[in-house]
């Protein structure tokens, strides 16, 4: 099937195998995954149910609904689950005893799961396994990376053809469905999931002029004004006029996995600060992407990319006109916000396979947005770009 993703079994076997290394230096015992994304990575299924793996052997995958989907999916047997009360039974029943301490993904497990949990294990000792799923997460396979270059040509796929479209008067609503309708042709799945607590995002943001600098709530450098206050981010109805920037943020979707690219438009000639700045961001990003390799910290990125950012005349505008996020790039996969954080304080060394966006950008409330963003893998000798655009503004007369 066309665009239908699927990766070898043993990709999925070698990531448990990497997880249980990182629980065992932990000291748990074991993980119970209950989020989809999850499930999804460690086993080839997100079919409705249960996976725990112990820190030595085979997982057990517990599947309600759909069982058959499951088996046909999944990189392990799968047991049938007629009810989650009886899961805790199943458990004991599969690996003789409960696996202790037994992680659980607290960074996004509601409350009310947990509790459950505990309630159904009763007697249990639980812990936080959310770093060691993380952290085995952070390191890409050659498959995973070829699935996101593919997720990179759709998005520059969908840029050509921006220079092509936009035109004066016409709306950043008008302008981004044109966009997403090329996306979904060439195969983008249509969903962007994030990991962060009330986070989300819908194919990206396509901003125009003073749409561009309006800020939000949302943990991101830019926003856009949105349809409405509950949906306050991304386009809006607002029209694009002659001297807008045009910033074009698009992520990719190849099965669920991600790429992320800003590239910067202009009908007529860019007026400054915004020429300038754009300048800025582009030999920011050089500069720091030329830095990355193993065994960098990924906040020596960001103090970088602010100190580049300060010695310029738009220091005070990177990463936001008043309230500024504290990141200039973040790690993606299968979600947005993975390893590694280019943020300040995270001090995580890049490793080979890490999968990176990085993008700095410069905010004026009452002009836009300008800035660059591209995806990076970090290889033994530096950092590889993925994205694939021409980086240069593109003036549309």
């Amino acid at each position: 099937m066309p665009g239908y993703l699927t990766l070898p079994k043993d990709e999925f076997k070698g990531r448990v195998a990497r997880l249980q290394s990182n629980l065992a230096a932990a000291g748990l015992g074991g993980v119970l995954l209950i989020q989809n994304t999850d499930r999804y990575y460690f086993t080839g299924t997100l079919q409705s149910g249960f996976v725990v793996i112990p820190v030595k052997g085979d997982p057990l995958v517990a599947v309600r609904k759909d069982y058959d989907r499951a088996v046909a999916e999944s990189a392990w047997p799968v047991t049938k689950l007629a009810s989650t009360r009886g899961l805790a039974h199943l458990v004991r029943e599969t690996f003789g005893e409960l696996p202790s301490p037994l992680g659980m993904e607290y960074d996004v497990l509601p409350v009310k799961q947990a509790k459950m949990m505990e309630k159904l294990f009763e007697g249990a000792e639980f812990a936080d396994a959310s770093h060691q799923i993380m952290y085995t997460r952070a390191i890409k396979s050659e498959e995973e990376i070829d699935a996101i270059r593919i997720a990179c040509e759709q998005v520059d796929r969908a840029v050509s053809m921006v220079a092509g479209i936009v035109k004066p008067g016409m709306t950043e609503r008008e302008l981004s469905a044109r966009i997403e309708y090329e996306l979904r042709l060439s195969g983008h799945a249509g969903r962007i999931e994030m990991r962060g607590f009330n986070q989300w995002i819908f194919y990206g943001h396509v901003l125009s002029g003073r749409g561009g600098g309006e800020p939000s709530g949302f943990d991101m450098p830019t926003s856009g004004i949105g349809a409405s206050p509950f949906i306050s981010q991304g386009a809006s109805d607002k029209v694009i006029e002659i001297g807008d920037a045009i910033t074009v943020d698009l992520m990719g979707s190849n099965g669920g996995y991600l790429c992320d690219q800003t590239r910067l438009f202009s009908l007529g000639e860019l007026k400054e600060p915004l020429k300038g700045a754009f300048a800025a961001a582009v030999a920011i990003e050089e500069e720091v992407a030329a830095m990355a390799r193993p065994g960098v910290s990924a906040s020596e990125l960001y103090e970088k990319a602010v100190e580049l950012a300060d010695a310029t005349p738009y220091g005070k505008n990177f990463l936001g006109d008043g309230a500024k996020v504290s990141f200039v790039g973040h790690g993606l996969g299968v979600e947005v916000d993975e390893y590694p954080f280019l943020a300040r304080g995270f001090k995580m060394p890049l490793e080979e396979g890490m999968v990176f966006a990085l993008e700095p950008k410069f905010i004026f409330r009452d002009l836009g947005a300008v800035g660059i963003e591209d995806t990076y893998v970090v290889r033994a000798d530096g950092a590889e770009q993925l994205t694939t655009s021409p980086k240069s503004l593109i003036t549309v007369e």
